[in-house]
């Protein structure tokens, strides 16, 4: 597809915003996908983190 057709099919404004937008999802054992956030990434951080501070060598 070239640049033109491009911007014919998703809009000019997306064509030069160019922004990447990652997502993912888990699956859970019904097999119901839920999205990643922001948050549950940043809470299984500070769980890692906190775990990491509290091993003694």
């Amino acid at each position: 597809m070239g640049m033109s057709e491009k911007i014919i099919k998703q809009g000019i404004k997306h064509v030069l915003d160019n922004k990447n937008v990652h997502t993912g999802y888990i699956v859970d054992e019904q097999g119901k996908e839920t999205q990643i956030t922001t948050a549950m990434v940043r809470s299984v951080c500070h769980q890692l983190l906190k775990q990491c501070r509290s091993i003694k060598a």
